[in-house]
């Protein structure tokens, strides 16, 4: 009686072993794999990744060719339209901020509102440094097509100045709103 006993025991053991072991099988399964990490220098978003966040999934992508080579930061007013967000990410609030002070017209931050690309309508001006992002890929070669030029910021520094970026030498400089420079627009995924 005792073998039996015995027998039956470890024949429920073996019942629990292998039914725990499938239930952690099944988690396994139901675990979502991450997905890849976007990497900057590839096709994603309607451009071209420049900014990648901790997370992988998520950053910059710019056009893949400038909107002007010679446009003004405003519409004609000299007028200080609170569009003052330096730090990645602030972009497109100050985007905002410089049409909701100037209105209609064609001017930097429009052409970059207005834009149509690639299946996406949310493109904006890059902040300073989104733009300083930006010629650093640039520089370090991984994205192509730039003008040595001067490329407007959406970052504004007084009522009748805003950031702009050579990329020739990626020197920042406070530029007169009136002046002609390059624009290229920007998207976040």
């Amino acid at each position: 009686m005792n073998m039996k006993k015995t027998f039956y025991a470890l024949q429920i053991m073996i019942c629990v072993v292998i039914i725990s072991s499938c239930e952690k099988e099944n988690q396994n399964l139901s675990i979502p794999k991450p997905e890849p990490a976007i990497k900057i220098g590839e096709s994603h978003g309607g451009g071209i990744v420049f900014y990648v966040d901790d997370s992988g999934q998520h950053g910059l992508v710019t056009s893949t060719s400038n909107q002007s080579t010679s446009m003004r930061w405003f519409n004609g007013s000299f007028i200080e339209t609170a569009a003052t967000g330096i730090k990645t990410g602030t972009g497109s609030k100050n985007t905002e901020a410089i049409i909701t002070a100037h209105g209609v017209g064609v001017y930097a931050a429009s052409i970059c509102d207005k834009l149509e690309l690639n299946g996406y309508n949310d493109w904006f001006l890059p902040s300073k440094d989104e733009l300083n992002l930006l010629y650093m890929q640039k520089a370090a070669g991984v994205i192509g097509d730039f003008e040595n030029d001067f490329y407007w910021s959406s970052t504004e520094n007084s009522y009748n100045g805003a950031w702009s970026q050579s990329f020739s030498n990626g020197a920042n400089s406070s530029a007169n709103k009136d002046g002609a420079y390059d624009v290229r627009a920007i998207r976040a995924f």
